[in-house]
C-alpha cells in the first residue's frame, strides 16, 4: 500500500511514517507547537485546585 506524506505529498517511508522525512515531520511538529493546529472543542479553564480535586 502506498502512503503519502501529509506535508509534501511524497511517498512516506517507514522511518518517519506518516511523513517522508525528518524535515516534514519537524514542520508538522513546529505547527503544533506554535498553535497553528488546534483540536476542535470548547476551551476548558480549570483552576489547579479543580484538577487536583478530580485526581
Amino acid at each position: 500500500m502506498k502512503h503519502i506524506c501529509p506535508e509534501c505529498g511524497d511517498n512516506s517511508t517507514g522511518g518517519f511514517y506518516p511523513f517522508c522525512s525528518l524535515h516534514c515531520r519537524s514542520i508538522d511538529l513546529s505547527r503544533w507547537l506554535s498553535d497553528e493546529y488546534k483540536i476542535a472543542g470548547d476551551t476548558v479553564d480549570m483552576a489547579v485546585e479543580d484538577i487536583e480535586k478530580d485526581n
